[in-house]
C-alpha cells in the first residue's frame, strides 16, 4: 500500500470519528449549541487522535528503514 492510499485512509478515519462525535455531542445537547468545554473536548480528541496516530506511523517507517 502507498503512503499516499495510508494518509487518505488516517485522514478519512479521524475526520470521520471526529465528525461522528460532534454529532453525538450534538444528540446529547437535544440539538441545540455546543458549551465552550463540549468544543474543548473535540479539538482535544482530534489533536490527540493526529498525534497518536502520526506517531504509531513513524514509528513503524522508521522501525522500517532499519529492518527491525
Amino acid at each position: 500500500m502507498s503512503p499516499r492510499r495510508r494518509i487518505i485512509i488516517v485522514l478519512a478515519s479521524v475526520g470521520g470519528g471526529s465528525v461522528l462525535s460532534y454529532f453525538i455531542y450534538k444528540l446529547k445537547r437535544g440539538g441545540g449549541e455546543l458549551t465552550t468545554q463540549d468544543k474543548h473536548t473535540l479539538l482535544t480528541n482530534i489533536v490527540f487522535s493526529v498525534a497518536i496516530i502520526l506517531g504509531v506511523g513513524f514509528t513503524f517507517l522508521w522501525n522500517k528503514k532499519k529492518d527491525l
